[in-house]
Order: C-alpha cells, then sequence, then structure tokens
C-alpha cells in the first residue's frame, strides 16, 4: 500500500494541470497494476472537499459526487470508510461540512457522547451539541 497526498488526489479528479494530472493518473495506474493499493487517510479527504471547495468553487452536490466516487473506486483504502461514509450521507441532509461531520464520528467511535461545536450548520445534527 502507498499513501497519496491530498494534491496527487486532486490533479487525479480534476485533470486541471495536464502533467501533474497524467502523472497522478499514471503513478495511480501503476499501483494498481501492482497489485497495491492507494491510501487515503482522512486529512487528505477533509483537505479534498476544502479544496474542491475553495478553489475549484465546486457545489455540494459536485463534491458528493466526487466522494463518492472515490469511496467506491477498488484502488483506494481509507483510514475509516464507514465513518468517511457516514459523513458523505449528512452532507446529503444536513448543511455543515464534510470535516465537522467526520469529526464528529470519528469521536463517537472514539466513545464520545456528544461533540461540543458552536457552528449553527449542526443543530440538529447526530452527535452535535451547540454551545
Amino acid at each position: 500500500m502507498k499513501g497519496i497526498d491530498t494534491n496527487i488526489l486532486v490533479r487525479y479528479l480534476v485533470q486541471d494541470d495536464p502533467i501533474q494530472g497524467e502523472l497522478a493518473a499514471a503513478y495511480i495506474s501503476e499501483i494498481k497494476t501492482s497489485g497495491e493499493s492507494c491510501f487515503i487517510n482522512n486529512i487528505v479527504l477533509c483537505e479534498l472537499v476544502w479544496v474542491l471547495k475553495s478553489a475549484y468553487k465546486l457545489s455540494r452536490s459536485q463534491i458528493i459526487s466526487n466522494l463518492e466516487l472515490i469511496l467506491q473506486v477498488d484502488i483506494f483504502e481509507f483510514e475509516d470508510k464507514s465513518a468517511a461514509w457516514w459523513a458523505v450521507e449528512q452532507m446529503k441532509q444536513g448543511k455543515a461540512d464534510f470535516s465537522d461531520y467526520l469529526i464528529g464520528k470519528i469521536n463517537q467511535q472514539a466513545g464520545c457522547r456528544e461533540t461540543a461545536s458552536f457552528d449553527a450548520k449542526l443543530n440538529n445534527a447526530e452527535g452535535f451539541t451547540l454551545l
């Protein structure tokens, strides 16, 4: 297994830079051909969402589609795939960011009864308490 950073994943998905996009795709293809997988940790997923939203101005639905796409590709392994899927599903229903939902789920899995936040977008979100 080989880890990939956010910038590799972004170039692989967006293909806005022909040289870097091709290098990222070739690298991931090489890994797949060798029978290995690419590891994507939770920080990379959160950074990916931030980059797609802030730099590429993708809509919420486009970001959700990109997350669903990479979560389904067999070449990718994840730090916590079930938590990532849960966060995507919460994004579809709520207004908060992917990272907020992922934080809440990871905290819940660690034994937290709740996650406190000032973020009004998390009002009524499962596992959160607004202060």
